[in-house]
């Protein structure tokens, strides 16, 4: 009857010491899987930041875009409403009579 209870407490005994390495594999486990997790939000947090530079530098380049063609636009019209006021003051200066 004693070596019934010995076996019984030793096969209890295994049964915990195999519980035991398979909460340590567990553990391990969930360790790598917290590291991963930690470095995919990492990466995550890099990936908004740098779209947000885009993103400003987007439209950085879009405002300089509009400035440019805005300034070229004005240009062009103002020299056209140059050439258009000297060829009427060219005109009139024929038409009226020598001094």
């Amino acid at each position: 009857m004693a070596i019934g209870a010995i076996s019984r407490l030793w096969a209890l005994a295994r049964k915990l010491e195999d519980l035991f390495a398979l909460h340590e594999a567990f553990e391990e486990s969930l360790q790598v899987v917290d590291e991963r997790l930690q470095a995919l939000e990492n990466r995550i947090l890099k990936l908004e930041a740098e779209q947000t530079q885009m993103i400003t530098e987007a439209r950085s380049a879009a405002t300089a875009a509009a400035t440019a063609v805005a300034g070229a636009v004005l240009s062009d019209a103002i020299t056209r409403i140059t050439r258009i006021e000297t060829r009427a003051d060219q005109l009139e200066q024929r038409r009226l009579p020598p001094p």
